[in-house]
């Protein structure tokens, strides 16, 4: 098979994943919030999670260099647009959201609209790989646990440069594999989510890359510790609400995803998962 028909596939199996209605059902019982990334609990250990997820886009957005309403700000994997919602209802920036599930996009501007932050928010469809838009176009490229969903990660940063006014900057979270990681040690664990190519991104991945590209470091952050308290957490929240999420899932959807988390947990244990942010700029 070809690598642009591998590309294609995670491409499909990404939009799959989030249009399905099995995951919207288990997200909303389980986590109780219309956030997917990892959250922070350093501070508080007992915190929900849906407040833990609030609080790493809250931590994020103060990391961004003078994040003022002139930005134009690019959310990469946006989902259902939590993070958009709070770059413009609290720093009132435009912020263009590129996803690729229809259903999480149709939810996004219906929040939006709710919110009356809609004439702040452009939703559009695509694929992070190749973006619909003009050179230098962004004063900011954000992404939060998304891109290890492509099977093309340098792709994705080419692009975030391209895209990026001189100055810019690319600030993301991801869900990264350690840099020693076997290949295929997370196989099992990945396929929970949908993801079947052998490799995600890491710290020496990413900065590496980043590098070559040109751009200009300005921060990356170890977080590690914090994805295995979130997916224990995760994990817990699922078996706790099983038979209420029964009634919602399909059995199969239900019980991978139960295997899958605690999968997740064990991999996070021996050290294999790795998270953590990463900060960038496009030189003048």
């Amino acid at each position: 098979m070809t690598t642009t028909a591998n590309s294609e596939q995670a491409t499909e199996r990404a939009r799959v994943h989030y249009n399905s209605e099995n995951a919207r059902n288990l997200y909303e019982i389980a986590i109780g919030s219309d956030t997917l990334n990892l959250g922070f609990y350093e501070d508080d250990p007992d915190r929900p999670i849906a407040e833990g997820m609030a609080k790493t886009t809250e931590w994020m957005a103060e990391q961004v260099e003078n994040l003022n309403p002139n930005f134009r700000v690019l959310d990469l994997g946006s989902g259902y647009g939590p993070a958009a919602r709070h770059l413009a209802g609290k720093y009132g920036c435009h912020v263009t959201c590129l996803n690729i599930s229809e259903e999480q996009n149709q939810e996004n501007e219906r929040r939006n609209r709710q919110q009356n932050l809609d004439n702040l928010i452009e939703i559009v469809f695509g694929n992070f790989k190749d973006i619909p838009f003009d050179d230098s176009s962004f004063d900011l490229v954000w992404s939060q646990d998304a891109l290890f969903h492509s099977d093309g990660q340098d792709r994705v940063l080419e692009e975030a440069y391209r895209v990026l006014k001189p100055g810019g900057q690319l600030l993301f979270m991801d869900i990264l594999q350690a840099d020693d990681c076997p290949d295929g040690a997370l196989k099992d664990s990945l396929q929970r989510v949908n993801i079947l190519h052998d490799r995600i991104g890491s710290f020496h991945s990413y900065t590496s890359k980043a590098q070559s590209l040109g751009f200009e470091t300005i921060n990356v952050i170890d977080k590690s510790h914090q994805l295995l308290v979130h997916y224990t957490k995760l994990r817990d929240s699922v078996i706790a609400h099983y038979d209420e999420l029964s009634q919602k899932c399909t059995p199969e959807f239900l019980e991978s995803s139960k295997n899958g988390l605690c999968q997740w947990v064990e991999s996070a244990q021996k050290g294999l998962f790795t998270w953590g942010l990463f900060h960038f700029r496009r030189p003048e």
